[in-house]
């Protein structure tokens, strides 16, 4: 499992039309697990190896001379390091299109951090935002200019759902009950994310007694939260699976999708469980409720709010009914509206208008 940034990565290097762009990929740092699945397309890969910064101020000069070296067009940065430091040597190498990419509300960004997405939007030509939420919550913290904010909401690759096994078998590969009623949540383990929320709201309600929680995903809370699950005494119930990229399969063992994040933009991991057919029990923050309609197409809960979170999975575990319907729901509503050609295609589109107003400047 990686980030929804890597996965919009992937998802451009696979179906940018070759007839009319030539996608190459720099991992400023590290690759990462997603570089051997970007490698694997056969699109240039580089890896720099660098961590710009205090600690690694020539840095930008390595991004320098390597986007010196291959003369792109358009650069099109992800993630937080890449917004900065990317957008700043893609600014001094005289690219003709800089593209900034903002997939989260980024509440706590450091003062110096604002400042110089401020002091890069001079250079930028556009940032693509993943929600609504997200644009009007990064236009007023860096005093972006809206008219070159662009929300595309992320995409989700539905193709990844088939399963490779039936539902029986790959619960037993996973040593999840066959018969019990499973929960999931897919997510890297830190804060933002809100695992211990979840595992407070079950803990305790004997009409939760019957439900196994899976949690995939791995990050620096990982001994924490186990911890947590042991002193809850919830150890027979919860399965850390690690970090996984057969979505398919483990979305197929689920009854009930998960998500009590505290900030957001628009998780991936949300839309593909909708996707599969499962209703989902999610948090009020950034586009989440631009997705999940409260009581239509999911359940919506505030954050950070365990005892809310624990009303809405009892709700949904004591009726197969409503599990059955918010989860049509969910699947008739994103299937449409968030798979990879249409984000491709409105990518396509900002490349192709940029690079036109340029060639007519």
């Amino acid at each position: 499992m990686v980030g929804g940034a890597e996965e919009m990565v992937l998802n451009l290097v696979r179906h940018l039309p070759p007839e009319k762009y030539e996608p190459m990929v720099c991992a400023i740092h590290e690759p990462g697990p997603i570089g051997r699945e970007i490698e694997a397309t056969g699109v240039p890969f580089r890896t720099l190896g660098r961590v710009p910064g205090l600690r690694d101020p020539m840095a930008v000069a390595t991004l320098y001379r390597y986007l010196r070296e291959i003369q792109p067009d358009v650069v099109h940065t992800f993630l937080l390091t890449a917004s900065l430091y990317g957008r700043l040597a893609a600014i001094a190498a005289r690219v003709p299109i800089v593209i900034g990419t903002e997939v989260n509300i980024y509440a706590d960004k450091r003062w110096h951090h604002r400042g110089a997405e401020r002091l890069l939007m001079a250079g930028t030509d556009c940032v693509i935002v993943s929600a609504e939420s997200v644009k009007e919550f990064y236009v007023r913290q860096v005093g972006a200019d809206a008219d070159r904010v662009d929300v595309i909401y992320n995409a989700v690759d539905f193709s990844a759902l088939q399963a490779s096994a039936p539902r029986a078998e790959l619960r037993a590969r996973l040593n999840v009950p066959e018969h019990a009623l499973v929960a999931g949540v897919i997510a890297r383990l830190t804060d933002q994310k809100g695992h211990a929320y979840l595992f407070d709201a079950v803990a305790n309600e004997p009409a939760l007694a019957g439900l196994h929680l899976v949690v995939i995903g791995d990050g620096p809370l990982r001994t924490a939260l186990e911890r947590q699950v042991v002193e809850l005494d919830l150890s027979s119930r919860v399965s850390f699976l690690g970090s996984r990229r057969d979505l398919g399969d483990l979305l197929s063992v689920m009854d009930i999708f998960v998500l009590p994040s505290l900030w957001e933009g628009l998780p991936l991991s949300l839309v593909l469980a909708m996707g599969a057919g499962l209703p989902v029990v999610s948090t009020a923050v950034a586009g989440i409720p631009e997705v999940v309609a409260d009581g239509r197409t999911g359940v919506i809960v505030p954050p950070a709010d365990s005892a809310a979170l624990r009303r809405a999975l009892v709700r949904l575990v004591k009726s197969s009914e409503e599990r059955e319907r918010l989860g049509a729901a969910a699947r008739e509503y994103v299937l449409p509206r968030f798979g990879v050609d249409r984000y491709v295609a409105s990518v396509i589109s900002v490349y192709d208008r940029l690079l036109a107003a340029r060639r007519t400047a």
